[in-house]
């Protein structure tokens, strides 16, 4: 026993002599609090391997602060990659137990404990394209055995202070990493609770605040002059931005673009959470503004540009603190004066205000004055943080308790009125409830034209099928009245380019919804080679989902190589311009709209196409439109205009029957979608 004791020491000798710093740990003290062991690390920029090792000497490399802070190192100190060792030597109650190890940076590590790798976070490299930076307060498990000294070596990257070198010091004053040694399961308790309720929790908040920015913005859409609506949605929407970079900061660990949007966002809704309920209360007592708040509003633009040239580390500086505590001063004097008025329900809202805002007063009094403060109840802060809007459903349900009582008062004087007055009171009722039912009504179509609307052009193609033989262009353009135009674009395996132009029966929702019908079953079929197959198919469907008197008229046609293979069910004919002959074809095939009946006998035809060879297909809103004379286009016009241009590009022709259109109805809107597909064979 004594042999193996003196062999232990001489080990735990030996690891110590390999480096100049050794930092002792106690066990009684770890099961109370963590042990921060930034101090007096063996560093050497560089990067090589065997610095791991227990048998490598260290001595004569710098001794530094891990968290190498900007202020404390030259500007070329850091060349981007290093490696950092200390040893660590601990009591015997220590011996075989398991103690949690925690990093905080913005870089990259590998950790070693006496030579052994036992985590990493993000990818270490030597260059910044490789590096994955990977920010954490995870604890690491290190397993400690029979012997009282352990070499921790740390191989760290961050190459973002080099890389970003204006930006980067305003995310962190620091390119190192910050080291605690904790409890192991103290540790992976608190970090645990923190991901399973702090993160649910604070997600609860910020889902509380945005659902009150939501509501009271559709209240003040609806009553615009209720401007104390609009502030109040400033200040809820504000409070949840806030929580949500607190939520986003736990979950987001190497997206280097969110660390950088923080600068510039966070600043903004921190300050605006005081104006904004400032300006609230303004609106509620005072009826408007006062010259204070531009004062303020100044001070709060001056801390907002200091807050971001100072870095979002140092945002509880003296400016911001200072609008923080005029603010909330401020706000407890407009609350004082309107209570001590005996403005109608001041008191409720004043004591949710003065909640928050003494709460605020006394959290930013010792920032100011004592440095960082963490809240680390956060049934506390929850509380605190919902008196406003609590408070604030307390004084509307109170206002609308006491309208109400009002409105009783008045209907026992109105009894009061003679019969005659009682009934024009009626009449006057019935008519404005009339007009208001015409309104809600008028109101209820248009946003049913203009989801159809936006329903229709959502199943559209995004982008346009890029073949080598073939120059594609399309054009629609919709009616006032939604008429249920369709376009539609599949490239099969062997470069077989299906185009299917249809246009559903009805208006509005209805179209909209057989439109949606068909663009499924499109993507579906689209790759079977069988047209009549497909038209069988797509009409059974519809006919199966009972869209009673609704159907689809559909054209589908598919070029493979140089042949043109089409089918039709009750569309407009197919116009093919012959670029070797000079003349036009027509391709008109005769069927019933898919859905219209269970079967229908649908004819196939097959082309042949060459150079040059151009196809129109179309809906009937061109052939079909009404000039200011009432006079309809026609099949024969549509076939003289094309002609004019069939020799030209895809574009060209595009552009040409878009003028035809506008000038045809003297840049009124057509009564039905007006809808072209070009295809040109290059």
């Amino acid at each position: 026993m004594k042999k193996i004791l003196l062999l232990v020491l001489i080990l735990s000798t030996s690891i110590i002599s390999q480096t100049t710093d050794t930092t002792y740990i106690n066990g009684d003290s770890l099961k109370t609090k963590d042990v921060s062991i930034n101090n007096a690390w063996d560093f050497h920029n560089g990067d090589d391997s065997t610095w791991a090792l227990p048998t490598f000497n260290s001595i004569g490399w710098d001794t530094v602060d891990s968290r190498l802070n900007l202020d404390s190192i030259k500007a070329d100190y850091w060349k981007g990659i290093g490696w950092f060792r200390k040893t660590i030597v601990i009591d015997s109650s220590l011996r075989y137990q398991t103690i949690g190890l925690v990093l905080n940076h913005y870089g990259a590590s590998e950790i070693f404990l006496n030579g052994k790798l036992v985590n990493k976070f993000g990818v270490v490299s030597k260059t910044f394209e490789k590096e994955k930076i990977y920010r954490t307060d995870k604890p690491v498990m290190l397993r400690l055995d029979s012997s009282f000294a352990y070499l921790l070596s740390i191989r760290y990257s961050n190459h973002l202070p080099k890389i970003h070198s204006y930006l980067y010091p305003r995310v962190s004053k620091r390119i190192g990493f910050a080291a605690t040694l904790q409890n192991w399961d103290k540790g992976l308790d608190d970090y645990t609770n923190s991901l399973s309720i702090g993160i649910s929790f604070v997600a609860g908040i910020v889902g509380i605040f945005i659902t009150l920015s939501v509501i009271y913005l559709l209240l003040f859409l609806f009553y615009s002059t209720q401007k104390e609506y609009l502030y109040y949605t400033f200040f809820t929407f504000s409070m949840g931005v806030v929580f949500l970079f607190g939520l986003l900061n736990n979950i987001i660990h190497s997206d280097l673009n969110f660390y950088f949007a923080k600068i510039f966002i966070l600043p903004f809704f921190l300050i605006s959470i005081f104006i904004s309920i400032l300006a609230f209360l303004y609106k509620i007592f005072y009826g408007q503004m006062i010259k204070f708040m531009r004062y303020l509003l100044s001070i709060a633009i001056l801390s907002f540009i200091l807050a971001f040239f100072n870095g979002i580390e140092n945002i509880t500086g003296i400016v911001f603190v200072v609008v923080v505590i005029i603010s909330s001063i401020e706000i407890l004097r407009v609350m004082f004066l309107s209570i001590k008025r005996k403005k109608p329900n001041a008191w409720v809202i004043g004591a949710g205000v003065g909640f928050f805002a003494g709460f605020i007063i006394i959290i930013s009094i010792i920032g100011l004055f004592f440095g960082k403060t963490q809240i680390s109840n956060l049934y506390i802060v929850f509380t605190f943080l919902l008196s406003i809007p609590i408070s604030m459903s307390v004084y509307l349900a109170r206002s609308s308790a006491q309208t109400n009582e009002n409105l009783g008062i008045q209907l026992t004087n109105v009894q009061k009125l003679s019969k005659e007055a009682i009934e024009q009171e009626k009449r006057t009722a019935k008519l404005e409830l009339e007009a208001q039912l015409v309104k809600v009504e008028n109101e209820r179509k248009t946003k049913e034209l203009e989801e159809a609307r936006q329903l229709q052009l959502s199943m559209l193609p995004k982008e346009l099928p890029q073949l080598p033989n073939l120059d594609i262009a399309v054009y629609m353009q919709t009616a006032t009245e939604v008429g249920g135009d369709y376009y539609d674009f599949h490239v099969g395996l062997d470069g077989t380019l299906t185009v299917a132009i249809g246009d559903a029966t009805g208006h509005g929702l209805n179209a909209g919804t057989i439109v949606t019908a068909t663009k499924s079953l499109f993507n579906s079929y689209a790759s079977n080679p069988d047209i009549l197959f497909t038209f069988s198919e797509i009409s059974r469907c519809i006919k199966e989902m009972k869209f009673k008197r609704l159907s689809m008229c559909l054209s589908l046609i598919k070029i493979e190589n140089n042949t043109l293979r089409m089918s039709a069910a009750g569309m407009p004919p197919a116009l093919i311009y012959r670029n070797n002959t000079k003349e036009l074809e027509e391709m008109m095939i005769r069927g019933m709209p898919l859905g219209a009946t269970k079967s229908f006998p649908y004819e196939l035809r097959e082309t042949q196409l060459t150079k040059g060879d151009t196809i129109l297909l179309m809906s009937d809103g061109f052939p079909e439109l009404f000039n200011n004379e009432k006079v309809m286009y026609g099949y024969e016009k549509v076939k003289e205009t094309f002609m004019e241009v069939a020799d030209k590009s895809s574009e060209k022709i595009i552009e040409h029957l878009k003028d035809t259109v506008s000038t045809w109805i003297d840049g009124n809107d057509p009564d039905d979608d007006v809808t072209f597909v070009v295809l040109k064979m290059k």
